[in-house]
């Protein structure tokens, strides 16, 4: 009797512990991948997550796309299907569970899924993510997984075939009327544009992962500000559950490991849910932007627990912060500016695009030398562009801890988009994933419906192009992406962000008019007007400008002989994709290089001279347009150059190349984005001195302006102590210009600014009385020792008997960072320099340029 009542009792205990939820259980599928091109016979290796284009370069079955023209003999990709497979073991345990989902992270684009042969889904979207039920499906022990690549190439001519129209897509690198993009949810990028080359790939580009779960599961959680103060962080974690039945859980939210809310016996309804539990932060530390203070991240963990059984957790990051951007209504128009903390912040920063045209080559180090990049130079936010992918978690956590904002575009650049529901119902899915996705990260700032897509409308014309049927069908679905589903989903989804429609644009979805919203000014460039047109009319938010030039010599010889070393040669023609028919026939970026140069420099003969002083150009005139930004606040809020980065080795307006290796343009804007910076200009014959400071507090502080001649002989002098205004750049001294001209040559002789607070310098700045062509420069006599610090790092210190304009430093060997390059000397100062990086022996590879000659020293 007694054995039977334990039998009895052991059974029990088993019946009830298999009714207790199970831990929800994930793993990443990382199996072996095999490849083919679809049909044949032999199957490859295949690294995944990647893509077609970096499997056939690991099986070398292509050239280096990136070499010389090594880009057109792999076209034939494109238009090609593929396939992959693997096959995956589920244990025992796995198979036990009630539901198992298998979630692909990112498909590449159009994609056929078929687990043990049969189908499971058809992937339309680059962009989103999959979840898909297949516990009736799986079997314990070995699976097999297939998927299926079509030709984005061949799905989209076949839509764009149905089209009577053209639909408009600029950039993309083919005729008119077979371009294609527009009609698939892919990196537009991939097709071309003109800074990078067309390679359509496909691929498995993020993880896949298998998931197991008994009766419900955390799906997703939204940490919701209610209210922040200095006291007390007010959230709402919501908790989005999807459940086979009723049941009652427990959660628990902790902040850094420590229990600050518990909600007991909470209902969770069949199928999906939400449960909202308030939690508060007492005395947080704010978050804040690059510069301003420090950018303190809460771990914020929710707990889902049957009784006491741990099932699920999920965390997530948050920074303390407020952010609204700021359209008040003045005396001129609109503004447009960002309030971080209740504070107005100038925001200094530039474009953002993949480094890498194959998106899986965008790894973690890739993101943090971008993201170091950006924070080294002083700035505080990146405008990640729409016409690539939406960026990785990984990417935004680096910006979280850096205090870099993020302007978010969604993937629409430069095109209109079908009238197609189906097409419409896709964008409406993506929208809502990525911002559910990324909208925990504080550095999110801003979220952008389209690049240019308003600006094409009216002001290239393409409204104009389409009978007035076409016109109004074309114009209605531009309404309902970017006034309804986009926004729909900010609101929805992340409303503490704002919402602007499209970049550039003026206030009330108008074209863009300079007093209100935020301009894309491509007047120098495109305009092939003087850098001086940067200072006119200066619009209140400048969300796009910039020059070209090319990278250095070693970034160009991994891409081209040594026959091709001339600034026009069939390779260099091949790379530049900037085409300005509209100047000249024939006419693109190469030709605007030498034209900018020759504008403000002699025209070197020599090629690598020519690179040199490319350089110089591109970095004087982004200076140029930074310092009419700066100087014109609070007007203008706002400064972000195109473009920080290269998505493969070429010349483009990028101030860090393909290889990471900085350009002179991006040590200008390191200077140029300091807090303080002091601003030299002449303005109706006066020689006016702002200066700019982002700071939080005034300050009491010296300005010293010296005027030398180039032996470095003090022709001009003057000190005084001032009052530096917060967050403002007033004028703080005026001078007579002939003032100064009556000391001596104005071709040979330069102001120095320079801004301190005691003995610390704040800001420093030079002036040219002239155009750098017309200096009269002389052998500066330079003096130089090397001392070495460790085994990575030099001290360079030099001194000049003549002044030496734009000394620049480049190493033939190894890749390194100097604290500062492509600057000038003034004859009676030492300068010290420092080199970090894994040279041996620097003093061997290190290679000198100076623009008093430009030949190599």
């Amino acid at each position: 009797m007694k054995h039977r009542f334990y039998l009895l009792l052991f059974a029990f205990l088993i019946l009830f512990s298999c009714s207790r939820i199970q831990p929800v259980k994930t793993e990443v599928l990382t199996s072996e991948w095999k490849f083919r091109k679809a049909g044949d016979a032999a199957w490859l290796p295949a690294t995944v997550p990647g893509c077609v284009h970096t499997d056939l370069l690991d099986n070398k079955l292509i050239p280096d796309p990136f070499f010389r023209m090594n880009e057109l003999k792999v076209k034939w990709v494109e238009n090609t299907d593929w396939e992959y497979k693997t096959s995956f073991n589920v244990s025992a345990e796995t198979a036990a569970f009630t539901n198992i989902d298998l979630e692909f992270g990112g498909l590449d684009t159009y994609a056929d899924v078929y687990l043990n042969d049969s189908l499971i889904l058809n992937a339309d979207n680059m962009f989103i993510s999959w979840t898909i039920p297949v516990k009736k499906l799986v079997k314990q022990g070995e699976n097999s997984l297939r998927v299926y690549f079509h030709s984005a190439v061949n799905v989209g001519m076949e839509k764009l075939k149905k089209v009577p129209y053209v639909i408009m897509a600029a950039n993309e690198l083919a005729p008119e009327n077979a371009r294609s993009n527009v009609f698939t949810r892919k990196a537009p990028f991939h097709y071309g544009w003109d800074w990078g080359p067309r390679l359509v790939t496909c691929g498995v580009w993020k993880p896949i992962k298998i998931q197991a779960w008994n009766v419900n599961k955390m799906d997703d959680l939204y940490l919701k500000p209610v209210q922040i103060s200095e006291e007390k962080a007010s959230y709402k974690a919501i908790v989005e559950l999807v459940s086979d039945k009723e049941a009652k859980m427990n959660f628990e939210v902790l902040v850094d490991g420590t229990k600050v809310e518990s909600k007991s016996d909470v209902g969770v309804s069949k199928g999906q849910s939400e449960v909202s539990i308030n939690f508060n932060i007492a005395k947080p530390e704010l978050w804040w932007t690059n510069g301003l203070g420090g950018h303190k991240l809460y771990t914020v963990e929710v707990r889902m627990m049957d009784g006491s059984k741990l099932i699920q957790t999920v965390s997530k990051r948050i920074g303390v912060r407020t952010l609204e951007l700021v359209q008040e209504k003045d005396s001129i128009g609109t503004s447009f500016k960002f309030k971080l903390n209740g504070v107005p912040v100038f925001m200094k920063g530039s474009n953002y695009i993949p480094s890498d045209i194959f998106t899986t080559r965008n790894t973690l180090t890739n993101y943090k030398r971008v993201v170091n990049d950006a924070v080294t130079a002083n700035m505080n936010m990146l405008r990640v562009w729409g016409g690539a992918i939406y960026e990785n978690d990984e990417f935004y956590d680096l910006l979280d801890e850096n205090g870099i904002l993020a302007w978010n575009d969604f993937m629409f650049a430069c095109n209109l988009q079908p009238d197609d529901s189906l097409h419409l119902n896709n964008i409406r899915k993506e929208a809502e994933s990525n911002v559910k996705r990324l909208r925990n990260h504080p550095s999110i700032a801003l979220w952008c419906g389209n690049n240019e897509n308003l600006r094409a409308w009216y002001n290239w014309s393409w409204n104009k192009k389409y009978s007035e049927k076409d016109a109004a069908t074309l114009w209605r679905v531009y309404e309902k992406i970017f006034y309804q589903i986009l926004p729909d989903a900010v609101s929805k989804f992340h409303p503490e962000v704002s919402y602007w429609p499209s970049s550039p644009q003026a206030a009330g979805n108008k074209v863009s008019d300079r007093i209100s919203g935020d301009e894309h000014d491509w007047s120098v460039w495109f305009g092939d007007v003087p850098f001086s047109a940067y200072a006119e009319n200066v619009p209140r938010f400048v969300s796009e400008y910039g020059l070209q030039s090319f990278p250095e010599m070693k970034t160009i010889r991994t891409f081209a002989n040594d026959s091709d070393m001339a600034y026009r040669s069939p390779i260099m023609e091949h790379r530049q994709r900037s085409q300005m028919p509209w100047i000249a026939k024939g006419f693109n970026g190469n030709e605007m290089i030498k034209t900018y140069i020759a504008r403000y420099y002699k025209v070197p003969d020599n090629f690598e001279d020519f690179v040199y002083v490319s350089q110089l150009m591109q970095a004087e005139g982004v200076k140029f347009a930074v310092e009419a930004h700066r100087g014109n606040m609070p007007y203008t809020m706002g400064s972000l150059y195109w473009q920080i980065n290269d998505c493969w080795p070429t010349m483009s307006w990028s101030s860090v190349d393909y290889f990471g290796r900085w350009k002179a343009l991006h040590y200008k804007v390191k200077n140029a984005y300091r807090e303080v910076l002091p601003i030299i200009g002449r303005e109706k014959g006066q020689v006016q001195i702002k200066i700019a400071n982002d700071g939080l507090s005034d300050q009491p502080a010296t300005l010293e302006s010296v005027l030398y001649d180039f032996d470095g002989n003090i022709l001009w002098q003057k000190q005084i102590e001032i009052n530096l205004l917060k967050n403002s750049s007033p004028v703080y001294l005026t001078v007579p210009e002939n003032e100064f001209l009556a000391k001596g040559n104005p071709s040979q002789m330069v102001l120095e600014t320079i801004v301190k607070a005691g003995d610390k310098e704040l800001g420093q700045n030079l002036y040219y009385f002239t155009d750098f062509k017309n200096l009269k420069l002389e052998q500066p006599e330079l003096s130089k020792s090397i001392a070495k610090i460790s085994d990575t790092e030099y001290e360079i210190t030099l001194s000049t008997k003549k002044l030496a304009k734009n000394l620049a430093f480049f190493t033939s060997k190894t890749d390194g960072f100097f604290s500062d390059n492509f600057f000038d000397l003034i004859p009676g100062k030492t300068y010290k320099i420092s080199f970090k990086g894994d040279s041996e022996n620097l003093e061997s590879e290190l290679k000198i340029w100076c623009l008093n000659d430009t030949n190599h020293k």
